[in-house]
């Protein structure tokens, strides 16, 4: 009898903890701004193929990535170890394919 009273004092407890825990969240969410978002500019698509194209900076970037990461390679000798490993099975895949 006693452990029914006390389950049911702390379900009792744990729901007035809750209430006031969702009533602290609601308050507070009441407080913050909410963002207002418009519906979408219905000439979005016409304009895309030229948005797609790469700008300068990733034309620039797809020429120095390899020399960059060549160079960042070479202070590590157990990641240069690996870029040898990985390029020669790419040699040995093409290789076997021809």
């Amino acid at each position: 009898m006693q452990r029914q009273k006390s389950v049911k004092q702390s379900y009792d407890k744990l729901s007035e903890r809750l209430t006031m825990a969702m009533e602290q969240v609601n308050k507070l969410a009441e407080t913050v701004p909410k963002p207002f978002y418009s519906a979408p500019d219905q000439n979005i698509l016409k304009n895309l193929l030229p948005e797609c194209e790469d700008s300068f900076f990733w034309q620039n970037f797809k020429k120095a990535a390899p020399i960059m990461f060549c160079v960042a390679i070479e202070g590590d000798e157990g990641l240069k170890q690996m870029r040898d490993m990985s390029f020669i099975e790419e040699l040995l895949k093409t290789k076997s394919i021809l």
